[in-house]
């Protein structure tokens, strides 16, 4: 039995070709909430992040192939807190690499960056998402009722943290 690893690298420019395709999947617009995105549009939301000072990473499966990215943004040393973020090819998910490069994300932002919490929103219909972050000791700290409209219907929208004492990885 092989154990599957993946790597976080530093987010290339040549990368935003394969973000472009992941954030305009039919999944990932209802999961997220956008509509879909040129091209251009995709490199500007990167050039933000970078102008921002979030941590932007690739995820690199054993295979060298880019599965997705994680990020950490509007990281704040003062208050020791960030919001995390993470998407996957749609190829990708299910085969546990969210959950690796989660992991190893969260442990940066505790070890290295020194934060005291994390944290994210995700709708209420990202039931997978919900019991993956659950899973890795993220507490579900509020709802926002009838937040976002999907589909046709308003869905909720939870708000889930983990503090650097919960974390023991």
């Amino acid at each position: 039995m092989s154990t599957k690893r993946i790597y976080l690298t530093p987010f290339e420019t040549t990368h935003i070709q394969y973000l472009h395709k992941w954030l305009n999947d039919e999944r990932a617009i209802q999961m997220i909430g956008r509509t879909p995105l040129a091209y251009e549009e995709v490199v500007q939301e990167v050039e933000k992040k970078r102008m921002n000072n979030d941590l932007i990473l690739g995820i690199e499966s054993d295979e060298k192939e880019l599965v997705g990215w994680v990020f950490l943004k509007d990281i704040d040393y003062a208050h020791g807190r960030a919001s995390i973020g993470i998407l996957l090819s749609s190829e990708s998910r299910g085969h546990g690499y969210g959950q690796m490069a989660m992991e190893q994300m969260i442990d940066l932002g505790f070890k290295q960056l020194r934060l005291n919490k994390i944290y994210l929103t995700t709708r209420g219909i990202n039931e997978q998402a919900i019991e993956l972050y659950k899973k890795i000791g993220f507490i579900t700290e509020g709802k926002l009722r009838n937040h976002a409209y999907v589909d046709g219907k308003y869905v909720d929208t939870y708000f889930m943290g983990i503090l650097a004492s919960e974390w023991n990885k």
